[in-house]
């Protein structure tokens, strides 16, 4: 295909600090590697947001540009600190884990491994009470001493003897963004999926001499919940472009995410424009393969509850522990009186299954209610629907989704990066209406639209939209014809 008028004005920038924002299906990579082309004489760091993005560019990139994951330029760190048992030092450290070196509580240690994880992607020298979640803190009597407690688990965590109390890999990203890093052997650093850095990573890469490209779509930051700093708009760019095309879909899908986009982030100024070939459909053909993609976790459950008749394989984006099944399980063991048997220190917290139903109803935290809804509508079902939905996952790699006739399940966080024929979306998603009226920006919080964005388009030619979203579409006359 011959490059678009946008790709060509990239691939000519003379900016040595250039942001691109990128819509959803745009063609970023392939116009990373245009720039990468156009520069043969230039050593290029591409960085990733995870391997499998990183394994993806690295097949396509030319030969002047090296592709890596931004903890994998950050594990000479590790390797200062622990030697030859790098590798056994660095990974996941349970709760239990901490409980047993502390002597403390599940609660403490959760939160304690929580505000070591925030604190991980800050700037902050030190942690402190603002890395420590706001639900584990207000059900703690002295939330300090969870602090005490992660300063603690982390000394140890840094030492060669630490035992079970391995550090989290953002643990020697962070050693390494302390230590004022200067990478050396490149003259440009290209940044994918900008929009989600971490502070910590994006301070590493702003520090650099060289130029600085970063690529990304504001309107999918979803991982604020997780310290994401969205560099596409902090950063100090000698030019901003735009790469508007999405060759994922067609027009339809392109109508609905700018109407989406327009009236909940009016100070977003890129509007896409569907340039795939396929008129979209507004059903979903359940007689072939399709993805259902939600919001939460509990909804995914849910979902694959309502799908089980169809007697169809299943199959869930990054296996079936990604989906906190056992916390269902959890919530029902509450509900039945097996508090012995819980496993989540958060859940084991309270006292009954009504204190669960209060504060989810308090809180409006959309898990917990939906988390809660499921016990009650299933009750003593529980265990047997886990087993059962278990049972239909099939294992796939991801060369082998393109021949799979049953159903991928997903949230929409999960889903991200990722494209399917058909989404089928749940109804967990943001509201649009309230007591009868139309909801305006202010009502709304910016990762729930930005959520429902990334989920709409993940579409390439079919999309079922969630219930409120559709009579919205109908209301402002934006459903596709």
């Amino acid at each position: 295909m011959q490059p678009t008028e946008e790709q060509e004005r990239i691939v000519a920038s003379r900016a040595r600090a250039l942001v691109v924002e990128a819509g959803a299906g745009a063609a970023k990579t392939t116009t990373m590697k245009l720039y990468a082309g156009a520069r043969a004489r230039s050593r290029i760091l591409y960085l990733a947001f995870n391997k499998s993005i990183q394994l993806e560019a690295a097949a396509r990139m030319p030969a002047n540009v090296t592709c890596r994951t931004t903890h994998s330029i950050a594990w000479r760190k590790a390797i200062e600190l622990f030697g030859n048992a790098a590798a056994q030092r660095v990974g996941k450290t349970y709760g239990s884990s901490v409980s047993r070196a502390f002597r403390c509580g599940p609660l403490a240690a959760a939160g304690a491994l929580q505000a070591i994880q925030n604190w991980c992607g800050s700037l902050d020298d030190q942690i402190t009470s603002a890395h420590v979640p706001a639900e584990i803190a207000e059900r703690m009597a002295d939330p300090g001493t969870v602090v005490e407690l992660a300063r603690a688990v982390w000394e140890r965590m840094c030492r060669r003897d630490g035992g079970e109390l391995r550090m989290p890999h953002d643990g020697y990203l962070k050693l390494f963004q302390m230590d004022g890093p200067v990478l050396r052997g490149q003259d440009l650093i290209g940044v994918d999926e900008a929009q989600d850095l971490n502070l910590c990573t994006y301070d590493i890469v702003r520090r650099q001499d060289g130029g600085l490209m970063l690529v990304g779509d504001s309107a999918q930051q979803i991982f604020t919940f997780r310290g994401s700093a969205n560099a596409l708009k902090i950063h100090q760019a000698d030019e901003r472009l735009q790469l508007t095309r999405s060759f994922r879909f067609g027009p339809g899908i392109a109508q609905m995410a700018n109407a989406l986009l327009g009236h909940f982030k009016p100070e977003c100024t890129l509007r896409i424009v569907g340039a795939g070939r396929t008129q979209t459909r507004l059903s979903v053909d359940t007689n072939r393969s399709f993805a259902v993609l939600a919001r939460t976790n509990a909804v995914v459950f849910e979902e694959a509850i309502a799908f089980l008749q169809t007697n169809r394989r299943y199959h869930f984006v990054g296996g079936t522990d990604g989906y906190r099944m056992e916390k269902v399980l959890d919530a029902f063991y509450l509900w039945s009186g097996d508090a012995g048997l819980i496993r989540d220190p958060y859940l084991r917290s309270f006292g009954s299954f009504d204190d669960l139903q209060q504060l989810a109803e308090d809180a409006a935290d959309p898990e917990l209610r939906h988390l809660v809804r499921v016990v009650e509508d299933y009750g003593n079902r529980v265990p047997a629907l886990v087993d059962q939905i278990k049972s239909r996952h099939v294992a796939l790699e991801k060369d082998a989704w393109g021949s799979f006739d049953g159903i991928f399940f997903s949230t929409a966080h999960k889903s991200k990066g990722l494209e399917f024929d058909q989404v089928w979306l749940a109804d967990d998603f943001m509201k649009f209406f309230e007591d009868g009226r139309e909801l305006t920006a202010e009502d709304v919080d910016e990762a729930d639209v930005n959520l429902l964005y990334v989920a709409l388009t993940r579409a390439k030619e079919a999309v079922r939209l969630c219930e409120s979203f559709d009579e919205w579409l109908q209301l402002r006359h934006q459903r596709p014809r």
